[in-house]
């Protein structure tokens, strides 16, 4: 009997161990599959990624005096980045002004069912026809007889407004061809013209998300295109991964992620969606070379303090805008009147864009529909702002979501002066706007400012020490007393500027009942 316990004693002393020893070494168990030995303090977790999203945190350093090179791309005052110092300046977040003739594409097809969502819109360079790529929110069946949702649709318009739904005869829909089907099932979520892509029948890429009954595993899927209309799918497996279930680690990415070609930096980017344990949904970010390989996804954006206690932050629909990155951040409101889903629309930015933050005071950039109007409860900005003259235009679905109403999505037109975002505003006060140094290669410099009765801009450089440069001092500024999207700034018997090598000049604004938009130097 001695001999037995001892025998039973020793076997669980060595399971023991095992477990013990497996532990340390960092073999992953069923239930973890992280190595051990990474010190983390979850306390932290998840409010501190709160301060990911604030500029004056993430960035503590005084930069005022350091240099800073820019290129001739527009240099936005949507942050503090470019400023040493101001002086009785506001900085003003401004709304997109909604087309007076919203919602556009209002008579729904059959494919679109109750309305088009997920939308992507561009403007073909070369004809100057508007695209736009988006999905019906339907649920309809196979010719094989799988039941599907969300069939990826196509149309095209001359001028933006009116838009026309070719029927292309690629899919069939409850019968017919007769219909604008582009993929059956699944919508796009990224599209990027590769102009560099020696393969024609591969110029278009595009990023497809697909559910379990039509696709072995759920996920996002690379498809490509001769032409953005006939599409084929390159992959077996997804090239990215769809969220299941609430848990940390996630084990996947949540189903508004979206991809796109980011020219600055010439990686693909997926600004993706974490759902976290109470079904907190926030913002990350993940690069890509070739749309196969992925770094980890991060987290950039998530609720804080100065947000309401419903706040979670639906998508980020991020792009490049001139020197910077701007991004549409849609926050979710859960408690908000009687809307189970009210999702607002600000403004983010990225200097590197890698690392973003909110702008201004959260202020909401298309301001929500009233209660009897059409866009409600639901803002969804589509992509980028497409440029159309001197004006930016901002697509947009939206709609009305009740608990106990049918769901129905229109699209919507909103737009902004070019470079409109945001302004360093003076008012009858005389104010100041001072730059860091700046190196740069142009020789004329550009604003763009509105001028109210009787107010003015005047411009003078400076030394890298502040000093005036001669020829270029506040006396010598022709003064602005005219707005526009484009105004040279002149001096008394200057035009251009000259900037020796390896020297810095900074700009000094003087403005009175004025806005500052951006400037530029060509």
């Amino acid at each position: 009997m001695t001999q037995h316990r001892s025998q039973i004693t020793f076997f669980l002393c060595a399971l023991l161990a095992a477990g013990l020893f497996t532990t340390l070494a960092g073999v992953s168990l069923a239930e973890d599959k992280r190595a051990a030995g990474t010190a983390t303090d979850e306390s932290l977790f998840p409010k501190a990624l709160g301060v990911l999203a604030n500029e004056k945190l993430l960035f503590p350093v005084d930069m005022s005096d350091w240099p800073l090179k820019i290129d001739s791309s527009h240099q936005l005052f949507i942050d503090d980045y470019l400023l040493a110092s101001v002086k009785n300046i506001k900085r003003t977040v401004h709304q997109a002004t909604k087309f007076e003739d919203n919602p556009i594409m209002t008579g729904h097809s059959p494919a679109d069912g109750a309305g088009p969502v997920f939308a992507i819109v561009m403007r073909d360079e070369q004809s100057g026809k508007f695209r736009m790529w988006y999905a019906g929110r339907v649920t309809y069946n196979l010719p094989s007889g799988t039941s599907v949702r969300f069939p990826a649709l196509y149309a095209e318009s001359d001028d933006g407004i009116t838009w026309e739904r070719p029927e292309l005869g690629l899919h069939e829909f409850n019968g017919s061809k007769a219909n604008n089907i582009i993929i059956p099932a699944g919508n796009l979520w990224g599209l990027h013209i590769d102009h560099k892509e020696p393969d024609p029948q591969r110029r278009y890429k595009g990023v497809v998300w697909h559910e379990p009954k039509y696709v072995p595993r759920e996920g996002y899927f690379l498809y490509t295109s001769p032409d953005g209309i006939r599409w084929t799918r390159e992959t077996e497996e997804p090239i990215a991964i769809s969220l299941n279930g609430y848990t940390i680690p996630q084990t996947g990415i949540g189903d508004t992620s979206l991809f796109r070609w980011d020219r600055h930096l010439g990686k693909y980017i997926g600004d993706v969606k974490f759902v976290l344990p109470g079904k907190i949904r926030c913002r990350g970010i993940m690069e890509s070379d070739d749309l196969i390989h992925w770094t980890r996804p991060r987290m950039t954006v998530f609720p804080d303090s100065l947000d309401d206690g419903d706040t979670q932050i639906y998508a980020q629909n991020s792009f490049c805008y001139a020197s910077m990155w701007l991004s549409y951040l849609r926050v979710m409101h859960t408690e908000r009147t009687k809307g189970y889903k009210q999702t607002t629309v600000e403004l983010t930015a990225s200097r590197d864009g890698r690392n973003w933050y909110r702008v201004g005071n959260r202020e909401e950039i298309i301001p929500l529909g009233g209660e009897r109007q059409w866009d409600t409860d639901y803002h969804d900005p589509l992509w980028e702002p497409i440029a159309v003259g001197d004006e930016l235009w901002i697509y947009y679905r939206s709609g009305k979501l009740r608990r106990d109403e049918p769901r129905r999505y229109d699209l919507g037109l909103a737009k902004l002066c070019r470079d409109g975002f945001v302004s360093l505003d003076a008012g009858e006060k005389p104010a100041a706007v001072l730059t860091r140094p700046l190196y740069f290669t142009g020789r004329r410099l550009f604003v763009n400012a509105a001028v109210h009765e009787g107010g003015y801009i005047k411009v003078s450089m400076l030394s890298r020490g502040q000093q005036p440069i001669d020829g270029y001092s506040t006396d010598d500024s022709m003064p602005i007393t005219e707005g526009s999207v484009r105004v040279p700034v002149r001096w008394k018997t200057a035009t251009q500027l000259e900037l020796q090598p390896g020297n810095h000049m900074r700009i000094h604004f003087e403005l009175k009942s004025a806005s500052l938009y951006s400037f530029w130097i060509e």
